[in-house]
C-alpha cells in the first residue's frame, strides 16, 4: 500500500468535515530517538548521548569515579561506552533492589548520588549537542533557535491539519484526535506543536502528560488540573523527560536551564539505559497504564524513528497492547516511518505482533525514507 495516501484517506474518513457526526478516532504517534534527529541533525541519536570521553566525564564525574574505582575499573583515561554505560546503570540497579550484592561500603544514599551524578551528565551532555527551545515569557511560547526549514514547516503543517479542522478553525472534539507517545527525553515535540498553534490557544494547555503538575515552568497559563475528555489530547513520555523533577509536594514541569549542582540534588524524572531496565519509580508507574489505556483506544499508530530494539523488552510489551491478538488488531493500522528498509520494517513489527498480514488481521504500512518526505506526501493527499 502507499503508506502517505493510506494515511491521508484515513484522515479524511474520519474528519469531522462535510459530516453532521463522526465518531472520535484517535491516531497515535509513537516517537523515537529518530523523530528529533528527522527535525533538526544536531539532535544526538540515542548511542551518542550515553558515550562519554574521559575528557566528558571526570571533571563533574567524581561519585562516578570513585564506583567505578570500587568496582575495580581503570578509571583513568577511561572512555565510557554505551554498552559500559548500560553494564554501569545495570550494577546501581541490582544494587538498589538486592542489599545483599552490595559492596561492604555502599548504601541506598551513596547510590542514589552515583545515579543522580548520572543523569546530570547526560542532562549536560545533550545540553551541549543539541539545540534549546527556550519558553519565550512574552510570546508564551516555544521558541526556535533557527529560521525553520521546509522540511520542518511542512512537519508543523502536518501536525497543524492534525489539530485543527480543514478550514484551519480550532478542533471539534468529533473526528480525528491526535496523541503522542514517546521514548525521547526532549522537548521537541512540545516546540512543534506549541507552535502549531495560535497566540490564544496554546496546544500544551490542551494536552494530558499522564501525571498532573503542581507547577508548570514553562509559561504563564499552561497548567490545568482537570481536562475535558473532548478536547483533550495525550503526551506521554515512557522514559520521562528533562522537564519533570518530582519534589515533596509533587510534579513540576521545569523547561528552564539547571546548573549541575542542581540537576545533582535533584535530577530530572529520566530512565537510563540498562541491561535490564528498572521501572519502579512512581513516576513510570503512573505513565504506563496511561499510555496502555491510549494504544487500546487508538485506531491508527504511527512509529517514526523507533528502531524496536531488544533491550527495550518492556516498551516492546507496552506496544504490543495496541492489537495484542489478532481480533484486536482488526480495523487497525500501523504505519511504521523509517530509515530502515520496508522488509527490515515488517520484521521488527512481525516480532511485536505476530499476527500482523494475517486475514483479518492488523494492517502494516511501512515507509523508507525521512518523516518529512512522508509528512509531505501525506498533505499532497489531503489536498
Amino acid at each position: 500500500m502507499d503508506s502517505p495516501r493510506t494515511f491521508a484517506s484515513l484522515i479524511n474518513q474520519h474528519s469531522f468535515k462535510g459530516k453532521k457526526t463522526a465518531p472520535l478516532c484517535n491516531f497515535s504517534f509513537f516517537l523515537g530517538a529518530g523523530f528529533p534527529k528527522s527535525w533538526d541533525e544536531r539532535f544526538p541519536l540515542e548511542n551518542q548521548l550515553f558515550e562519554f570521553k574521559y575528557k566528558e566525564w571526570n571533571p563533574s564525574g567524581q561519585a562516578l569515579e570513585q564506583f567505578l574505582t570500587l568496582n575495580n575499573y581503570q578509571v583513568h583515561g577511561l572512555d565510557i561506552t554505551c554498552e559500559l554505560f548500560k553494564d554501569i546503570v545495570y550494577q546501581i540497579g541490582m544494587m538498589k533492589k538486592y542489599a545483599v550484592v552490595r559492596s561492604r561500603y555502599l548504601d541506598e544514599q551513596n547510590i542514589a548520588i552515583v545515579e543522580n551524578e548520572l543523569k546530570a551528565l547526560i542532562v549536560e551532555k545533550f545540553k551541549n549537542m543539541a539545540p534549546s527551545y527556550p519558553v519565550n515569557p512574552d510570546l508564551d511560547k516555544f521558541c526556535f533557535d533557527t529560521q525553520l526549514s521546509d522540511d520542518q514547516q511542512t512537519i508543523l503543517q502536518l501536525f497543524l491539519r492534525l489539530l485543527r479542522d480543514a478550514e484551519g478553525s480550532e478542533s471539534l472534539p468529533e473526528g480525528v484526535r491526535p496523541h503522542f507517545i514517546t521514548t525521547n527525553y526532549d522537548a521537541t515535540i512540545e516546540a512543534i506543536l506549541d507552535n502549531c498553534t495560535g497566540p490564544d490557544d496554546s496546544f500544551l494547555r490542551y494536552t494530558y502528560r499522564g501525571i498532573t503538575p503542581r507547577q508548570c515552568c514553562c509559561g504563564k497559563n499552561r497548567a490545568t488540573a482537570i481536562h475535558d475528555h473532548g478536547f483533550v489530547n495525550n503526551l506521554l513520555k515512557v522514559n520521562g523527560g528533562f522537564e519533570i523533577y518530582e519534589t515533596p509536594l509533587g510534579y513540576e514541569f521545569d523547561y528552564s536551564e539547571k546548573d549541575f549542582r542542581s540537576l545533582k540534588l535533584n535530577p530530572p524524572q529520566i530512565m537510563l539505559p540498562s541491561h535490564e531496565q528498572d521501572y519502579q519509580q512512581k513516576y513510570f508507574q503512573t505513565i504506563f497504564p496511561k499510555v496502555i489505556r491510549l494504544l487500546h483506544e487508538s485506531t491508527v499508530l504511527v512509529i517514526v524513528g523507533y528502531s524496536l530494539p531488544e533491550e527495550d523488552a518492556l516498551v516492546r510489551l507496552i506496544l504490543k497492547q495496541f492489537a495484542e491478538d489478532r481480533s484486536d488488531g482488526y480495523n487497525k493500522v500501523v504505519f511504521y516511518i523509517d530509515l530502515a528498509i520496508d522488509d527490515m520494517q515488517i520484521h521488527r513489527i512481525n516480532k511485536i505482533f505476530h499476527h500482523s498480514g494475517e486475514r483479518r488481521g492488523l494492517t502494516v504500512i511501512p515507509y523508507t525514507g525521512k518523516f518529512s518526505a512522508w509528512a509531505k506526501a501525506v498533505l499532497e493527499n489531503l489536498g
